[in-house]
Order: C-alpha cells, then sequence, then structure tokens
C-alpha cells in the first residue's frame, strides 16, 4: 500500500479545519425539497387572502389611478403602492421559505460561521482546474441528479395532468371560480407529489454527501503522524521534554527531604521519606522515595539534614509499591509508620535531654 494513500479516517483537528473552511456535509437538495413543501403549504393558506388582496388593489388601480393626472408625484406615490402591495403580498412567502431553509441547514450541519468562504479566491478563475471540475466524479454525480430531478418533475406533472385532462378540456364552459380552483388544485397537489419525492431524493443524497465528505476528509498514514508529531512534537523533542519533567520533579522531590521527619529503608535497594507535623498535619504524607541508586541519594541527602534513618524492609516495600509521592500513609500502613515515628521522636527527646 502507498504512504500516500488516504486510507485514514480525519483526525479532530482536521474535521476542525475543514468546517472552519466551510467543507460540511450538507445536501442542497434537502433544503429545497422542504423549502418547496413549506413554500406551497403556505401558499394554500395565504392564496385566497393574495387572491382577494389582488382584487380589491386591481379594481383601486382601474378606479382611482387610470383617471389620476399624469405627473411626477402621482407617478411616484403610485410605484411606491405598488411596491408595498407586492412586499404584502409575497414578503410571507419568502419569509417562509427562508425560515425553512435555515433551519433545515441547521439539522444538518449545525451554526456555521464561515468568514473563509467570503474571501474571493483567484485560484477558482484558473480555466485549467476548472475544466477539471466540470468533468470530474462530483460534476457527473450533480449532473444525474439534475437529470433525474427532471425526468421526475416531468413524469409526474404528466401523470397528475392526464388525471385531470378531462376536467381542463371543459374549462371554456366553467366559471372564472371554478376555473381557477381546479388549477389551483391541480398545482397543489403536483407540487405536494414534487415535493415528497424530492424529500425522499435529498434524505438520500444527505446521506451521500456525509459518505463523500467523509471519504474527502480522510488522511495518509504519513498525514496522521505528521500531525500527531506537529501536536506532541517529535519523539526525540518529547523524550527530552518528559527527561526535563523527570529532572524537575527529582530536584523538587530532593529540595522536600530536609522536611522530611524520617528516612525509611530496606536497606540499600528503596528509601522512602515520611513527613508528619503533629501541628498541622493529621495523616504522614511520602515527601521523596527512590530504588537503588535514587534510594543511595536519598539516604545521603537525610544524613547531610540529620534526618533519622530507620530500616523496616517490608515497611519500605510496602510503602514505594502503594504510596505516591505527595500521598498521604494509607489506613493499613498507618499503624507502622505511627510507630517508626513515634520511635524517631522518643530518640529525639534523648538526645536534647
Amino acid at each position: 500500500m502507498a504512504s500516500g494513500e488516504k486510507t485514514e479516517k480525519a483526525t479532530p483537528k482536521k474535521r476542525s479545519e475543514a468546517r472552519k473552511e466551510g467543507q460540511v456535509a450538507k445536501s442542497k437538495e434537502l433544503n429545497s425539497a422542504f423549502t418547496l413543501l413549506f413554500s406551497f403549504l403556505m401558499l394554500s393558506f395565504w392564496f385566497r387572502y393574495m387572491l382577494q388582496e389582488i382584487i380589491t388593489f386591481t379594481n383601486k388601480v382601474f378606479i382611482n389611478y387610470f383617471q389620476m393626472e399624469l405627473s411626477i408625484n402621482n407617478f411616484h406615490a403610485l410605484l411606491i403602492e405598488i411596491i408595498a402591495f407586492i412586499a404584502k403580498i409575497v414578503a410571507p412567502l419568502l419569509l417562509v421559505a427562508a425560515l425553512v431553509g435555515v433551519a433545515v441547514s441547521y439539522l444538518q450541519v449545525g451554526f456555521l460561521y464561515t468568514p473563509k468562504v467570503l474571501v474571493p479566491k483567484f485560484s477558482k478563475l484558473n480555466p485549467l482546474k476548472g475544466a477539471k471540475q466540470m468533468f470530474s466524479k462530483r460534476s457527473l454525480v450533480e449532473m444525474l441528479k439534475s437529470i433525474m430531478k427532471i425526468i421526475i418533475v416531468v413524469s409526474i406533472a404528466y401523470s397528475t395532468i392526464k388525471k385531470v385532462a378531462d376536467k381542463f378540456a371543459v374549462l371554456v364552459n366553467s366559471s372564472w371560480a371554478s376555473s381557477l380552483n381546479l388549477i389551483g388544485d391541480t398545482a397543489y397537489s403536483l407540487a405536494m407529489k414534487i415535493s415528497a419525492v424530492f424529500i425522499i431524493l435529498g434524505i438520500v443524497d444527505f446521506m451521500y454527501q456525509k459518505w463523500q465528505h467523509e471519504e474527502d476528509l480522510k488522511m495518509s498514514k504519513e498525514e496522521v503522524k505528521q500531525e500527531r508529531e506537529n501536536a506532541e512534537g517529535k519523539p526525540e523533542v518529547k523524550s527530552k521534554r518528559r527527561q526535563k519533567q523527570q529532572e524537575m520533579a527529582m530536584s523538587r522531590m530532593m529540595q522536600d527531604i530536609p522536611d522530611a521527619s524520617v528516612v525509611i529503608t530496606n536497606p540499600t535497594h528503596f528509601a522512602v521519606a515520611i513527613k508528619f507535623d503533629m501541628d498541622e498535619m493529621d495523616v504522614p504524607i511520602v515527601v521523596a522515595k527512590g530504588q537503588d541508586e535514587l534510594a543511595l541519594r536519598i539516604r545521603e541527602v537525610a544524613k547531610e539534614n540529620n534526618i533519622e534513618i530507620v530500616e523496616e524492609k517490608p515497611l519500605a516495600r510496602a510503602l514505594y509499591r502503594i504510596v505516591d509521592i505527595g500521598e498521604e500513609i494509607p489506613l493499613d500502613l498507618y499503624q507502622a509508620v505511627a510507630e517508626v515515628l513515634a520511635y524517631v521522636y522518643q530518640l529525639d527527646q534523648e538526645r536534647r535531654s
């Protein structure tokens, strides 16, 4: 397998960067389908009001404005009234379409603010790159989807109109209201059928877009390795950093040994420094511990600072294995440690007396 072959799932960092660039799994077909559906639903409720308003405004135009003197002021007033009338009729439909589009987009990708997408990229003006995109797999899929939608719309329109063709034939002898109702019902039925089919296609397209998005985001093993190295540092750098941290921790530990109350040893393999202050502490804590060479260093520092060293092999091994630096002595070892501390305090009292 070639090292550059993209076989690995995208990392969270890669996904985050792609999202910032506006690269998300989103189906435009799903947006169009739901926008079409709710627009026609809104239109079915709004149609009678729209029709009544159009009739009223038309009467007003014929009665009032055709008798009005033609002047700049009158023309300006008429133009403003026409714009206000169109806005009043069309605005609710546009508002519903916009809200549905925003809602469907949010359900697909969540809140997405991508100012980078608004920045013009002159690379997109490259004719060679544009030609490659025209014959790409994605363009082929989009073309097939467009052809499929045209076939579906034509098929549904043909079957729907065919069922009511006889009724359309007698519209000449029907009233204006009957003709309008038949045309409206047919258009509404046609829109609902097309919307339902488009929603199904949109769901399928959304699943395809998610799959395609995952494929586009895939990374090669080398890219994953490189990203990990960039985030964590190269192995040699990590090793040096870890060594430095260990040295700093060792230095802090050695600085805490002079404050210890006693050092319990194995006697040579293990050394554990215990600190306890009856006035300030409830339970003894381990301030340092080490094995072999480090144990020797702990004993040397203890001797330099006149810290009592007590040989208790089982206790030293248990403390080294169970208790970490900075932790309190566990309950099951408290009695043994308390006896050692009592012995040390007794020696201290004898020296002072």
